[in-house]
């Protein structure tokens, strides 16, 4: 078949660093390619080309030739493009994804769907009205531990499950330093993080539906200041969350936090360094949130985002009728107790043999869906799981808004 031929709106950290990567470095082998970029900022297109010709070039794949558009429409219209990538900041999924499914191109969306429910249901509601189901970008249905543990709990070893746990203790300070501050732009962090926390216990559970949620949370360690600098790189202060120094190399999101094209800008929106106590912001720190499923099962997220040098520390626990198991994301690890703890108790070690590129591998075996997913295979994730992640996080924000509340999950 002839190269698949994919255009990129939003030329930041997932989109270049994620995605694109993996599509320069995997060009010959997936016979897919880069063709266009559009992002509001064109040096960072620049930058980007240049990133990824390098790649490409190291990889042993062809440079890649790369047309800029100032619009998300002008690509979509591109001739050039066959499928669209969408990795822009979460209020303006809508502006670009409505358009981009109603052209009748494939569409890639990344997680979360988008900043509100209004837009979420939009989006959703022009999916299906096209006939053309998109892919969402929801990383943990592609790392080898997660789809090893759908398969062990699928196959009843531990029994009904009845239980499920994240624990999501993350060094992503980055949060309250970039756009995703403010929940009108990004719909807050936990929409941002906790719409994977959503879409996994909707995979795991399967036809099931959450039916109530009540949660608690809020900010008690990036508690606004008075005086504060505007940026880290006027600020002279001896702060551990200094964006230069906040394990740069290991959040994908900081990359570049401190390079030219990023010092000269003016708009808080477009910086990496805003700091962290400033005021504005108006999104968690940390929250635990707890659902109930009609089938019986319970699901809780315990979540915070304090500390900028740690490892990022996710487990999931599920419980069932004859044991449990607890994965280790950071390790690739799972841990199984079966037969109600008396016979069995094993460690099994998945990591896939791409484990150490980003995401744990996934945006590997990510690309190489979305390249079978552009040939005309059925998408492992639309829109309708978009919404439905994204609508449970935002009903345990209003949640926590309201101190505590149950929110009735089937009439939100």
């Amino acid at each position: 078949m002839s190269t698949l031929r994919v255009g990129i709106i939003g030329t930041g950290s997932r989109g270049i660093t994620c995605i694109g990567r993996q599509i320069a470095e995997q060009s010959k082998e997936l016979d897919i390619t880069i063709t266009a970029f559009c992002n509001r900022t064109e040096s960072r297109m620049e930058i980007a080309r240049d990133e990824l010709n390098e790649l490409a070039v190291a990889s042993g794949n062809p440079p890649l030739s790369i047309r800029f558009h100032a619009t998300a429409q002008q690509l979509i219209n591109d001739p050039e493009v066959d499928l669209i990538v969408i990795t822009s900041p979460t209020a303006a999924h809508a502006e670009a994804t409505i358009p981009a499914l109603r052209s009748g191109k494939k569409v890639y969306l990344d997680k979360p769907i988008a900043h509100t429910l209004e837009d979420s249901i939009a989006i959703r509601n022009a999916e299906v009205e096209a006939g053309n189901p998109m892919i969402m970008g929801f990383t943990r249905r592609y790392e080898t531990p997660w789809l090893k543990l759908r398969e062990i709990v699928s196959s009843g070893k531990i029994g009904d499950l009845k239980m499920m746990l994240i624990r999501a203790v993350l060094p992503y300070s980055f949060y309250f330093q970039t756009w995703h501050r403010t929940r009108a732009v990004s719909g807050g962090a936990l929409n941002d993080k906790g719409s994977h926390y959503t879409d996994v216990f909707n995979w795991f559970v399967g036809d099931a539906k959450a039916t109530q949620v009540n949660a608690f949370g809020g900010r008690n360690v990036f508690i606004e200041e008075e005086d504060t600098p505007e940026f880290c790189s006027v600020c002279d202060r001896d702060c551990p969350y200094r964006a230069s120094e906040a394990m740069p190399d290991t959040q994908d999101q900081m990359k570049g936090a401190v390079d030219h094209s990023y010092e000269t800008e003016t708009d808080p929106l477009k910086r990496k360094d805003n700091c962290v106590y400033k005021s504005g912001a108006d999104i968690f720190d940390h929250a635990s949130i707890h659902y109930q499923y009609n089938n019986g099962v319970v699901a809780n997220i315990f979540y915070n985002v304090y500390g900028p040098q740690a490892d990022d520390e996710e487990t999931l626990e599920l419980v069932g009728t004859k044991g449990r198991i607890i994965l280790t994301r950071l390790r690739g690890e799972i841990d199984i107790v079966t037969d109600y703890g008396e016979k069995s108790h094993e460690v099994i070690e998945c990591k896939s043999e791409d484990f150490e590129t980003s995401h744990f591998g996934a945006d590997r075996k990510l690309v190489q869906e979305i390249a079978a997913f552009g040939r005309g295979e059925q998408s492992t994730v639309d829109g309708a799981y978009g919404l439905e992640a994204t609508r449970m996080i935002l009903a345990a924000m209003k949640s926590i808004d309201e101190g505590g509340v149950t929110v009735d999950l089937e009439n939100f």
